[in-house]
């Protein structure tokens, strides 16, 4: 397998391991970056990821409507059924990954923030310099630049390691370290602690970007 697929399996290893182990009801716990969601609607809405790209149902994937069908078709299901049905339909989609383009990006991306969600939820913080965490970024700050310059605004994100996305000559540059920025670009941040971090130019004119695709700024701050 490929880079796309060995990050989205370290993923899925390391929330397995995380997970397999809860009780019921640890599993109903709230996930404070995902609101409405407990750690099994998670887990349920990453297997029904995984069970929909092998049912070919790839159309609407990421949206609002598929993800509440994924988490509603599986609350019968225990954690360790629906772990179970996450890990053998790996079996089948992660060879492919690194051949499936964006998709398969994105894959990592939704993969490696929620995992950092459940963290966040029990309480076990780790794995924030994963390769999961550079895929994962590349592409949500992607999707971040493209937002912005659809709102008349040049954006330039860049990590302290000197990666960057987005126009040299931005008339604005977001500058972090990798967890923080997917953090930030993928909702797990408040408006307030997008204000806080690094800027050069004037992040207001910049703010409105972060309302990409499903996505939007947390109601309420995030600390992990």
């Amino acid at each position: 397998m490929g880079e796309v697929a060995r990050a989205y399996q370290g993923c899925r290893e390391r929330i397995t391991e995380i997970c397999r182990r809860l009780e019921e009801a640890e599993a109903r716990a709230a996930v404070p970056a995902c609101p409405g969601w407990t750690v099994h609607d998670v887990i349920a809405h990453l297997s029904g990821n995984l069970a929909d790209a092998v049912a070919g149902r790839l159309e609407d994937a990421g949206t609002e409507r598929r993800t509440a069908e994924q988490v509603v078709a599986r609350r019968r299901l225990s954690l360790t059924e629906v772990l179970q049905e996450w890990n053998e339909h790996a079996l089948v989609v992660e060879p492919l990954m690194d051949g499936a383009g964006d998709i398969a990006h994105q894959g990592v991306a939704d993969a490696v923030s929620h995992e950092h969600d459940i963290r966040g939820a029990l309480g076990v913080p780790g794995a924030r310099d994963c390769d999961a965490v550079r895929i994962g970024l590349a592409f949500a700050a992607a999707r971040l630049v493209e937002s912005a310059a659809e709102r008349g605004i040049s954006l330039l994100v860049r990590t302290g390691d000197g990666w960057e996305l987005g126009p040299h000559e931005a008339e604005v540059l977001l500058t972090g370290e990798p967890f923080e920025l997917l953090r930030a670009i993928t909702g797990r941040r408040s408006v307030e602690q997008l204000r806080a971090l690094e800027w050069k130019g004037d992040c207001e004119i910049a703010l409105p970007a972060f309302w990409w695709g499903p996505l939007h700024p947390a109601d309420r701050p995030i600390h992990e």
